[in-house]
């Protein structure tokens, strides 16, 4: 489990425990190009990588994302694409060698809908995520043949420790206004895209190659 700290890691690294799988919750800075691969050599034999990462601290939660397009600064995309996309390319590449030769393995990405249903204002970060989910659809299909699933969770208005926070949801009306546009009338919670991951990690997405399954309530349909 990548940045098992941030995002979804912490509910997916509490059930895979819970049902008794060997997690190696990782929470290395992977702004080194070369860090990936060190943490795949590290943790030798991987079945499942869920492979998850969330933007610069600085710029979360979600409530401090919003901004007009024509006022992003370039060190902003930079850091998405730092901390985002380049990450999940470089563990993907670095895990993907061992899977093919056993012919077996799962890759799990947590992603976001905003990929794929705009909310102004998240212009630099949509680019970033959708940039991921491209690369999901592709190479979930190239190594598709040799039973390798390759599949990602694109949530949105999930309540984690990242973006929507417990301390940004307890502002004065932040939850109503987010519920509003959601018509499973509530937010999301962690766990939730945890038994969806543990799905994916399992014989259960067999079939399943290079989809980007959104998770937010109704709200991307």
């Amino acid at each position: 489990m990548t940045s098992a700290d941030r995002y979804a890691g912490p509910p997916v690294c509490e059930l895979f425990t819970k049902e008794g799988a060997e997690v190696i919750a990782d929470t290395t800075d992977y702004l080194d190009p070369k860090a990936p691969q060190r943490v795949v050599d590290a943790a030798g034999k991987i079945d499942v990588l869920v492979a998850n990462f969330a933007g610069p601290l600085r710029i979360t939660p979600y409530s401090k994302m919003l901004g007009k397009v024509q006022d992003f600064v370039d060190e902003d995309f930079q850091a998405y694409l730092d901390e985002i996309v380049w990450p999940m390319v470089r563990f993907v590449r670095a895990v993907v060698p061992q899977m093919i030769e056993r012919r077996s393995g799962k890759i799990v990405a947590f992603t976001s809908a905003v990929a794929v249903r705009a909310i102004p204002g998240l212009a630099v970060y949509s680019a970033a995520r959708g940039a991921q989910n491209a690369f999901v659809l592709a190479t979930g299909a190239e190594v598709a043949p040799y039973n390798v699933q390759f599949n990602a969770i694109a949530p949105s208005y999930l309540e984690n420790v990242t973006y929507f926070t417990p301390a940004m949801l307890a502002e004065p009306g932040m939850r109503a206004s987010l519920v509003a546009n959601i018509p499973a009338g509530r937010t999301g919670e962690g766990y939730e895209a945890a038994e969806l991951a543990l799905a994916l990690s399992t014989d259960a997405s067999n079939f399943m190659a290079g989809q980007v399954i959104s998770m937010a309530g109704g709200w991307c349909i």
